[in-house]
């Protein structure tokens, strides 16, 4: 019998910001995980894409995933007001990817 795997929905925060005319995107709680783009829109889409692949490569090799990702369908007033107080000067989206 084979057992097949749901899907496990992370929400990860991205901050966008400007760099030399085009945008930068990164999460605190991915480490490297650095992206650009001409807009905000492509830098987070690129963002997304990066840390898709991410998650996928931490769990094809059984490393752990970083403290601090929420598991959730829908993070906590709390998390979202953690997520973007100190970085009230950037663009913060919390991303939501299913790997």
């Amino acid at each position: 019998m084979t057992v097949k795997r749901g899907k496990i929905v992370f929400t990860i925060p991205i901050v966008i910001e400007p760099d030399d005319g085009e945008f930068h995107a990164y999460s605190p709680l991915l480490k490297g995980l650095h992206v650009g783009g001409e807009t905000e829109e492509e830098a987070l889409k690129n963002a997304k894409d990066a840390a898709i692949a991410y998650l996928i490569s931490l769990i094809k090799h059984g490393d752990p995933i970083p403290i601090g990702i929420i598991h959730t369908e829908k993070p906590s007033l709390k998390e979202l007001i953690g997520f973007k107080s100190h970085l009230s000067k950037h663009r913060v989206d919390l991303i939501k990817v299913a790997v």
